[in-house]
């Protein structure tokens, strides 16, 4: 074979192995951008008119718009649960996917032995009630819900900061924190979340105890007996006990 024969042919064939390297490494990407993204998977219920979707793995941006995708193409009047099991992730992600519930009258559950934290826990708390638009967010008892304060991406622990870049880093942190309380002013809730959040720096986490939740707005659901409390009942359970033990101390004066 001549030899520019030869060159040609040995061209054309390292360009089909490139290509098929080319596509392979486009394929590759784009399934790492799929497996980085929350698993949005539709639970069989049972229950006529509704509907429940488990969401798990880390948050990542369009995880909202991919589930409102989906509820989308549910009948019209279909009543929306969302069982959440993530580490966290993208915080204003999980804002989106709160506000998202928030305006949807989605119920919002941590699974059960699961967890829900850091942009997770966010998500969670845009939780509602889709017949009464009021607050429908609920922990089971064994479950995990976690807050911490919010963790900058781009921190390089070898560089050395400038005025410059700590007075940005203020600014960011200021906007960030903006972000979260603004949020918990659209979703009708108060700041004892945010409070929840300053409690564990980024590299921990404040699990939140059941009576905390209670306490706060989140409705605890006993595992075995599945019993639901919500912060309204136990209010309830908390008067009636605070009237009768006020019967007792007024008995025990009288026969004194």
């Amino acid at each position: 074979m001549p030899i520019c024969n030869l060159i040609k042919s040995r061209t054309s064939g390292l360009r089909r192995v490139a290509s098929r390297i080319a596509a392979t490494c486009i394929a590759l990407a784009a399934l790492a951008s799929a497996a980085s993204a929350m698993a949005i998977s539709k639970i069989e219920n049972g229950r006529p008119g509704t509907a429940t979707y488990l969401l798990s793995g880390n948050v990542r941006e369009g995880d909202a718009a991919r589930l409102g995708q989906a509820v989308d193409l549910l009948p019209a009047g279909t009543s929306v649960a969302v069982l959440l099991d993530s580490d966290g992730g993208d915080l204003i992600e999980g804002i989106r996917l709160g506000d998202y519930f928030h305006r949807s009258g989605i119920a919002t559950f941590v699974a059960y032995d699961g967890r829900c934290h850091s942009a997770c826990s966010m998500a969670f708390l845009g939780g509602r009630d889709p017949r009464t638009g009021e607050p429908m967010r609920v922990k089971p008892a064994s479950a995990k819900l976690g807050f911490h304060q919010f963790r900058r991406n781009n921190h390089d622990p070898l560089k050395v900061y400038t005025k410059a870049d700590i007075e940005k880093d203020i600014a960011e942190t200021q906007r960030v924190t903006g972000e979260v309380v603004k949020y918990l002013q659209r979703v009708g809730d108060n700041l004892s979340k945010l409070q929840f959040m300053l409690r564990a720096p980024a590299e921990s986490m404040h699990l939140v105890s059941n009576e905390d939740c209670l306490a706060n707005g989140i409705s605890v659901l006993d595992d075995a007996t599945g019993q639901l409390t919500s912060p309204t009942t136990r209010r309830q359970q908390v008067s009636v006990l605070g009237s009768f033990s006020g019967s007792l101390s007024g008995l025990a004066h009288a026969t004194r």
